[in-house]
C-alpha cells in the first residue's frame, strides 16, 4: 500500500499537478463509515496500526491514511438582564431607537481590550439594547474559573426580552471550541458589573444553556441585583469598567452631565446624561464590586 501511494504522489509531483491545482483529499480503505450530527460529525477507516504525517509551513505530506480529528461546535444560550436599560419586566430599546447602538463592537479598548472583528451593516431589529462581551471558561468549579482558564470571547446583541444572540439578532451564539471540565459563562457589559454563572451550563443537544434572570444565586457569589423582586440582572454604575462602582464613576458621570449619545455614563441606557444616572442607578448601587473570579 505505501509502494503504491507514494508512486502516485510521485507521478504527480512529475507532472506538476500538485502545484497546477487543489486536490481533494481521497482515502483508500478497506472498511470505514462517516456520521453526522447537529454539532460533530466522525468518520473512520481500517487502516495500518500506525500513521505519520508531516508538517512544513502549508504543506503536509501524510501516508494517505486518515489522520484523527473531530470538528466540534458549542452553541451556548444566555439570558441576562441589564439593571439600567430594565423596565418593570422586559428591557428597553432606547439605545437602539435612537440611533446610537455602534455597528461594531465597543470593546475593543481598556480594561476589555478585545481584539474581534464583529460588525454589522445594521443593528438587525428593534429589540437589540446593546452590545455584550460573552466569554467561555472550562473549569472544574465555578471557584477556579480564572481567567486563565478562558477558552473563548465574542461579542454580541442582547435583546429586550433578556437573549443574548448572535449578530442576526435571534440565533444562539456558536463557538468552535472543545471542553475538558466544565462551562462556566461570563458577561461584560461596558457599564455594568460583570458577572458569571454560578453553576455549570447544562447541555442539551448540543446547546449549552443559562438563565441570570431567574435567581440572585445564578450569578457567582450572588453577583448581581434584584430588579423587580422576581427577576434579576446586571449592576449598572461602573462607568470605567472596572469591576467597581465608585467615586471615580461618578466623576466621570460628572464630566458628561448634559451630554447626549452612546456613552459609557449614560447608566439608565436612554442615551442621555442626567441626574437620574446618578441617582437612579450610580447611587444605589455605589460601593458594588463584581464577584467574578480574577
Amino acid at each position: 500500500m505505501k509502494t503504491f501511494f507514494l508512486t502516485i504522489l510521485t507521478i504527480l509531483i512529475g507532472a506538476g499537478f500538485l502545484m497546477a491545482q487543489s486536490i481533494e483529499r481521497n482515502v483508500i480503505a478497506s472498511s470505514g463509515d462517516y456520521f453526522e450530527g447537529a454539532n460533530i460529525s466522525l468518520s473512520w477507516t481500517l487502516g495500518e496500526i500506525a500513521t505519520e504525517t508531516y508538517t512544513v509551513a502549508d504543506n503536509i505530506l501524510t501516508q494517505g491514511f486518515q489522520q484523527p480529528g473531530i470538528s466540534l461546535r458549542i452553541y451556548v444560550d444566555v439570558m441576562a438582564f441589564l439593571e439600567g436599560a430594565f423596565d418593570v419586566s422586559e428591557m428597553n430599546a432606547n439605545l437602539n431607537s435612537e440611533g446610537l447602538l455602534p455597528l461594531s463592537q465597543p470593546f475593543n479598548s481598556a480594561p476589555w481590550n478585545y481584539a474581534g472583528t464583529e460588525s454589522v451593516l445594521a443593528i438587525p431589529n428593534n429589540e437589540i439594547v446593546d452590545w455584550l462581551l460573552v466569554e467561555l471558561r472550562d473549569a472544574a468549579s465555578a471557584t477556579t474559573a480564572d481567567p486563565s482558564t478562558t477558552i473563548a470571547k465574542q461579542a454580541a446583541f442582547i435583546r429586550s426580552d433578556g437573549a443574548v444572540v448572535g449578530l442576526d439578532g435571534s440565533s444562539n451564539l456558536e463557538f468552535s471550541n472543545s471542553i475538558s471540565d466544565q462551562l462556566f459563562v461570563v458577561l461584560w457589559h461596558r457599564n455594568h458589573l460583570g458577572l458569571m454563572s454560578a453553576f455549570a451550563l447544562t447541555e442539551a443537544g448540543g446547546v449549552y444553556d443559562y438563565n441570570f434572570t431567574t435567581a440572585m444565586g445564578m450569578a457567582h457569589m450572588n453577583g448581581q441585583k434584584s430588579l423587580n423582586g422576581s427577576v434579576y440582572g446586571m449592576y449598572a454604575g461602573d462607568g470605567d469598567g472596572n469591576g467597581s462602582i465608585n467615586t471615580n464613576d461618578k466623576l466621570l458621570w460628572e464630566s458628561d452631565a448634559g451630554e447626549i449619545g452612546y456613552r459609557a455614563t449614560d447608566y439608565d441606557m436612554n442615551g442621555q446624561i442626567t441626574n437620574q444616572d446618578k441617582n437612579d442607578k450610580w447611587q444605589s448601587n455605589n460601593g458594588t464590586i463584581s464577584t467574578i473570579p480574577e
